[in-house]
């Protein structure tokens, strides 16, 4: 498995060698090291480094000697840091930037406004998935809009270089959960199941006292949100969403939308999982302990590599 390094204009040079390669992807981080003896400086600050046909690269940014060892770090923003690092907002005079089309075009389009033509580019097949008029949230980065706004049609991001680029790609993902589980004899986890969120949302926006806006939001016992009430009595559970700068009722309707949708979102399973199995961000795995029965299922939110000579250890991290 040959570690690449090419100058700031995609130049191939050589192949890195004793090296080992940490790189962290998903929720945050979004970065790598990558650290060798110093008597193998051959990179520069803008410096490209890749696997070829692997999501594992990025660019170099910061350098780092430690003379007492040796040692040579060399550290950046992985394919995914780039992208986190680029600021998707709405055109002027509009509240949103709304996406609609096939998913793969739509990337292509976002990698365009992101002025990145010229390491990235979206995979030029058909994927299969539509985006109807999925509004971003307001001036959110590149990586988590791309995510979320895959998300909302069941699709994860696959990302890989080939031939020079970045290539971004639209694919469903995959729920393990569905054929196979962890359980409480094979790993350790931390497993938490809320049995009444909140299914009845009040939402306040501006003005004062009985002209103030209000929207009354329900949830039905499948999560699904209304404006009609389904679950009374002792089973209903009634929250609060406030947002005095919601300048219409379809922005105070959205915000409080997600924020029900939030509380249905609570169940949670901590765990961190080290499997032969290849995962990607987004899919979904599921655990359960069996003497509460409890069973959770959750999206993996963090992938966590090290490579070293051909080795290759990947651990994945599951999010509340």
């Amino acid at each position: 498995m040959d570690l690449i390094f090419a100058t700031d204009e995609k130049i191939d040079i050589g192949v890195m060698q004793d090296f080992t390669f940490d790189l962290a992807f998903g929720s945050d981080e979004n970065d790598f090291e990558l650290t060798t003896d110093i008597g193998n400086h051959v990179c520069r600050a803008g410096y490209f480094i890749y696997i070829e046909n692997t999501e594992y690269g990025g660019i170099i940014n910061r350098i780092k000697v430690q003379t007492d060892s040796n040692t040579l770090i060399y550290k950046g923003r992985t394919w995914h840091g780039i992208l986190a690092s680029r600021i998707l907002e709405p055109d002027a005079g509009d509240d949103y930037l709304v996406c609609s089309g096939e998913a793969n075009e739509v990337m292509g389009m976002l990698i365009e406004r992101m002025n990145l033509s010229e390491l990235f580019r979206a995979n030029v097949s058909d994927s299969g998935l539509t985006i109807s008029n999925y509004k971003m949230n307001r001036y959110v980065d590149g990586y988590e809009g791309i995510r979320k706004m895959l998300s909302s049609v069941n699709a994860k991001l696959k990302i890989y270089f080939r031939e020079g680029f970045v290539t971004l790609s639209a694919e469903t993902l995959v729920d393990y959960s569905q054929d196979e589980e962890f359980d409480s004899s094979q790993v350790n986890f931390s497993v938490e199941k809320d049995y009444k969120p909140v299914n009845h949302m009040i939402c306040l926006g501006q003005g004062e006292l009985k002209e103030r806006t209000v929207i009354h939001l329900f949830a039905d016992i499948q999560g699904d949100v209304s404006y009609d009430q389904s679950i009374f009595g002792m089973d209903e559970v009634t929250g609060l969403y406030e947002n005095v700068n919601a300048e219409s009722i379809e922005e105070l309707e959205k915000g409080g939308m997600d924020a029900l949708k939030e509380s249905w979102n609570s169940d949670s399973l901590e765990i961190n999982i080290e499997s032969a199995q290849s995962y990607d961000v987004g899919d979904i795995v599921g655990a359960r302990e069996h003497i509460t029965n409890i069973f959770v299922a959750r999206p993996i939110v963090k992938k966590i590599v090290t490579i070293k000579g051909d080795i290759v250890t990947t651990s994945y991290k599951v999010g509340k």
